[in-house]
């Protein structure tokens, strides 16, 4: 009798947090069906910055989960920022394709950014399509709160607003050097959907071009604001970031880490200074929301214009067929028929019910019952050019 009473109370804490806890747990849509349901479990208060943590990069579902939580905030939380993970090159490529619809700039997307998934490009169709039916004012743009890491966005860029436009012989050594290796590896680049490598050019050539470049502008900014006009804030931003990107080294992403999450934390604040009346959603890797990372930082500290003003909502999937997150064992084994039932699932954390408690500090999770990886187009160069 004395074992049986024990088995009863240890079981009877399960039973409480699922009767407790269902409304916590409840299946969502993330597919292009106008259909809500669910999304209204995230409390909307006084947040400004929404960041969508992915648990790890390239899961097949992300991009339309990121497009239906983009939607849901634009309507009830006056969200009209997209912060993506990517240099400034990027999203001026990104908005460009909004804006005019040119199928050519979706080719280079997939071609020259980290983006190149079948799935990222059918994000930034619909992304258009949405835009398209809300007024002008009310469209979402995509801004840049990282640093160029991937220096064939950053040429592709420089090359595009250099133009059909004569390269004064001063200029030659660095905007010449620019134009020169685009215009040589373009056949070759061309012929390829992606370039799913870290340095599609010479690291060391980049590297000294980009600093000349930054020697020359302090010298002589001159020359340059005379020849880019309108376009030289955005290429001389451009230059620095890309240094920052070749400091950081995609390569080996643990080295020079703590540089990399300090500029984003500081990108944020330019970022928040420039847009003070709307909101951001910011999908983003998950570590660079964990305790004392920049996004953790902006909550916190209290020199942040963001203190307490900040959601955390992460997106998980299962991987190899498998939940491997801690939480979310936990929530699969009080809630068995909700992770591995529903085609996504949006979980309310809650630090009262130990079955939902995030111990990372998430405030949301929304689950996809899908193991797959983003889709890559067929002609993908995946070797050192």
């Amino acid at each position: 009798m004395k074992f049986a009473k024990a088995i009863i109370l240890f079981t009877l804490p399960i039973l409480i947090f699922s009767q407790d806890g269902t409304s916590n747990v409840v299946p969502v849509s993330v597919e292009q069906d106008n259909d809500f349901d669910g999304f209204d479990l995230i409390d909307v208060d006084d947040e400004k910055l929404f960041v969508l943590a992915e648990h790890w990069h390239n899961i097949r579902s992300v991009p339309k989960a990121t497009l239906k939580l983009l939607q849901y905030l634009h309507e009830e939380a006056n969200v009209r920022i997209l912060a993506i993970e990517h240099g400034k090159s990027v999203a001026y490529m990104v908005n460009e394709y909004l804006q005019t619809g040119d199928q050519t700039m979706l080719e280079h997307i997939t071609r020259n950014t980290m983006f190149w998934g079948k799935e990222n490009r059918t994000f930034f169709e619909e992304l258009r399509e949405f835009n398209l039916s809300v007024p002008a004012e009310d469209q979402i743009t995509v801004k840049s709160i990282d640093i160029e890491y991937k220096q064939e966005s950053a040429i592709f860029m420089i090359n595009q607003f250099i133009g059909d436009k004569q390269i004064p012989i001063e200029l030659a050594p660095t905007l010449g050097v620019f134009k020169g290796i685009y215009v040589k590896t373009k056949e070759h680049r061309e012929s390829y959907d992606g370039l799913s490598i870290m340095f599609y050019y010479d690291r060391e050539l980049v590297q000294e071009l980009v600093i000349q470049t930054i020697n020359d502008l302090e010298d002589e900014s001159q020359k340059y604001i005379d020849f880019f006009g309108d376009d030289f804030t955005k290429f001389a931003t451009m230059i620095l970031e890309m240094d920052d990107g070749l400091t950081f080294d995609y390569t080996n992403p643990n080295q020079h880490y703590r540089f990399r999450d300090r500029l984003i934390y500081k990108k944020f604040i330019e970022l928040v200074a420039e847009n003070p009346n709307v909101g951001i959603l910011c999908s983003i890797g998950m570590r660079h929301m964990l305790k004392h990372s920049s996004l953790a930082d902006l909550n916190t500290r209290s020199s942040s214009p963001l203190k307490d003003q900040v959601m955390y909502i992460r997106v998980s999937a299962l991987f190899k067929n498998s939940i491997n997150s801690g939480d979310l064992k936990k929530v699969n084994f009080n809630y068995p028929n909700q992770l591995k039932v529903n085609p996504a699932t949006m979980i309310k954390h809650s630090d009262d019910n130990s079955a939902l408690k995030a111990n990372k500090g998430f405030d949301y999770t929304i689950f996809i019952n899908d193991s797959g990886t983003l889709t890559s187009f067929d002609n993908v160069l995946t070797e050192q050019y």
